[in-house]
């Protein structure tokens, strides 16, 4: 319930004071969920160009309801902690700054897609790269470069990677100090969340083929079924973390 304010704060309030296209923005969003989604994320686009009509108000209540999913997500932290005390100071901290940070993150996310975007055609003008794509073809490996020089495939695994350490490492209470430590932990759950992003991609697809009509009613639940298996997989590094801390000590 939380997460269609968290969009709509997203691509509303970004418009307001970053001169970026809201189809960008939601690009840039959509490289984190599978692709069954597109009238959602039409919704959001007209609500973005509407934003004066949507109205300052409408932001403001958008932004309280938004903060539930990091205050949840900050609550299941502590359950897997055993319950781990946490100072009033970090749960408003978590309340306030927990929507901001996401949105610096994404524009953070975006701008790196595009430098990638950018250096990767840059890399591509040069003569060398031809004669690596004939070595790579002349092998039959050139579906592996192209799978490496993926720009979406580059952006959603580091997006992956950044928002699970900014995670771990200030909503956790854990009691690790060794950033180390808690960036192994976020690539092997990024690295996970990548591979089932992928999957769960394929299976949207062969079954919208399969059945064109049940297909696309079917794409919010599978949407908020996407949603459920990240959050557990989210906990599942935390858990990680906990077990980890008697290692460190």
């Amino acid at each position: 319930m939380s997460f269609f304010p968290l969009l709509l704060f997203l691509t509303v309030g970004i418009s307001y004071i970053v001169s970026i296209n809201t189809e960008a923005i939601i690009s840039a969003l959509q490289k984190f969920f599978p692709d069954i989604t597109q009238q959602f994320l039409k919704l959001l686009i007209t609500l973005a160009e509407k934003r004066n009509i949507f109205g300052l108000f409408g932001l403001v209540i958008s932004f309280y309801f938004a903060t539930s999913i990091f205050t949840a997500l900050h609550a299941a932290f502590v359950h897997i902690f055993d319950g781990r005390e946490e100072s009033i100071k970090k749960k408003a901290l978590v309340y306030l700054l927990g929507v901001p940070v996401f949105t610096v993150l994404l524009l953070a996310i975006y701008l790196f897609g595009s430098f990638v975007s950018i250096l990767l055609d840059v890399i591509k003008s040069f003569e060398l790269w031809r004669h690596i794509e004939e070595i790579f073809g002349f092998v039959h490996l050139k579906f592996l470069l192209d799978l490496l020089t993926n720009v979406g495939m580059i952006v959603q695994f580091t997006g992956f990677l950044m928002i699970l350490f900014i995670l771990y490492k200030y909503l956790a209470p854990h009691l690790i100090y060794s950033s180390r430590i808690i960036f192994y932990v976020s690539l092997l759950i990024a690295t996970i969340l990548f591979i089932l992003s992928m999957l769960f991609n394929k299976y949207i697809l062969i079954a919208s083929k399969a059945n064109p009509i049940y297909g696309a009613l079917s794409g919010i639940f599978a949407f908020l079924a996407w949603l459920y298996l990240t959050f557990g997989i989210i906990l599942i590094g935390g858990r990680m973390l906990f077990y980890l801390e008697e290692l460190e000590e």
